[in-house]
């Protein structure tokens, strides 16, 4: 038997049998009585994984697609307002023609918290709609990558390339490095239907343009740099690119070496491959130094805009040092600006994925930003992977919603 572990199906309490597909559905009220009902149930696999994704059905990324590298299992559930709706659950991504894409060959991990090696996955929009509505599946240091398309009920269509056995990269990024990350990237269309694609530690970067359709994708690099982007190297290990939108069509880039405390904040015209430094540091943002090894940072909606890539500012949180140490620092103009975390927030953040004795059975907390409200991706879905236990209870996952009117969140399970 295959138990998944994860996050969203855990809130089902899914078994699932080896060989075995199965497509469910339901729909469950987060009121107060509902929430601890679930809350014990949730446990995230060492091996798992979330992002958003896009149903194009008018909710926006109000999906969160749970995939587990190690257990071959894959499940969509949908947030709406104060429930959810648990879609389906399948081993692998299940295609049109009797094939399924198995992500757990490669269940290797050069670095569990920062989530690199073995199959990465990253929602994207193929066909320039504004929705984050295909996959794009990817090995790094295999070559392999795919572009997937859902078509209903656990799903999936091939759109490129023609054959699962495919590991010629993606444009002229070859992908053969296991520490390669690909993020969505707006480079000057509006929408984020073009790639970044980097390798931290040696320098590497492309920015790589679809000029055809989702269905029949033609790959183009337009950026091409083998000693970083304006400015900053790309020469650490833990190096990070994070996509943020301050204006439509020129999307900027936060990068960060954790533990040295860099920070450079890109900027560049549409369409434009001269990318300019407006702010860097040795010390972080104004909020947040970057100085200790765990230190993380996603692009979150504080707008109130319903925009899919209204990301203008910068959470960043350090796993182990509890919810004081989670800051947002915004971006105007393309300019940094101190801020704070706005109220609402509880989540305890105390797994610190380097723990002194190394010998910890979980990986770190994680926050990812999703469209749970119809406010663009203003939601937040804090979890940590593997079992963390603080004071003989356990850091359970956590969903909050952002309420613009108050600039505070409010949790929903």
């Amino acid at each position: 038997m295959k138990r998944n572990l994860s996050l969203l199906l855990a809130l089902s309490a899914l078994i699932m049998t080896a060989g075995c597909k199965k497509t469910l559905k339901s729909s469950v009220d987060l009121s107060t009585n509902a929430k601890a009902a679930v809350a014990d149930l949730i446990d995230p696999s060492m091996y798992g994984r979330v992002i958003r994704f896009d149903l194009d059905d008018g909710h926006g990324s109000s999906c969160l697609l749970y995939y587990d590298i190690q257990q071959d299992v894959v499940t969509l559930t949908q947030f709406i307002g104060a429930s959810y709706h648990e879609l389906w659950a399948t081993e692998g991504f299940q295609l049109d023609n009797g094939q399924s894409v198995n992500i757990s060959p490669y269940y290797y991990e050069a670095n569990p918290f920062a989530q690199s090696g073995g199959y990465q996955v990253i929602s994207f929009d193929a066909n320039g709609s504004g929705h984050e509505d295909h996959l794009l599946v990817y090995v790094p240091g295999y070559g392999t990558v795919y572009l997937l398309k859902y078509l209903g009920a656990g799903v999936w269509h091939l759109d490129w390339p023609s054959s699962l056995t495919y590991t010629g990269g993606i444009g002229s990024y070859n992908l053969t490095d296991e520490s390669d990350q690909i993020i969505a990237y707006d480079y000057g269309s509006g929408v984020k239907n073009a790639l970044l694609a980097y390798r931290p530690g040696e320098g590497d970067v492309q920015v790589i343009t679809n000029t055809g359709t989702g269905d029949a994708p033609n790959w183009t690099t337009v950026v091409k740099g083998s000693g970083g982007l304006g400015g900053f190297d790309l020469d650490g290990t833990m190096d990070q690119v994070v996509a943020i939108d301050d204006q439509p069509g020129a999307m900027d880039l936060a990068c960060n070496r954790p533990s040295y405390g860099y920070l450079w904040y890109l900027t560049h015209g549409i369409k434009s491959s001269n990318f300019v430094d407006v702010y860097n540091s040795r010390t972080g943002f104004y909020n947040f130094n970057f100085e200790d090894l765990q230190d993380h940072m996603i692009a979150v909606n504080v707008t109130g805009s319903t925009s899919s890539i209204a990301d203008n500012s910068a959470l960043c949180y350090r796993p182990g040092l509890g919810m004081g140490s989670v800051v947002v620092d915004k971006v105007t103009g393309g300019k940094v600006s101190g801020g704070a975390l706005a109220p609402g927030i509880n989540y305890p953040m105390a797994a610190n994925p380097y723990p002194p004795n190394g010998d910890a059975t979980w990986i770190g907390d994680h926050v990812l930003n999703f469209a749970g409200n119809g406010y663009g991706n203003s939601s937040l879905v804090f979890w940590v992977n593997g079992s963390y236990l603080n004071e003989g209870t356990y850091s359970e996952s956590q969903v909050y919603e952002y309420n613009p009117g108050t600039n505070s969140y409010t949790r929903v399970f």
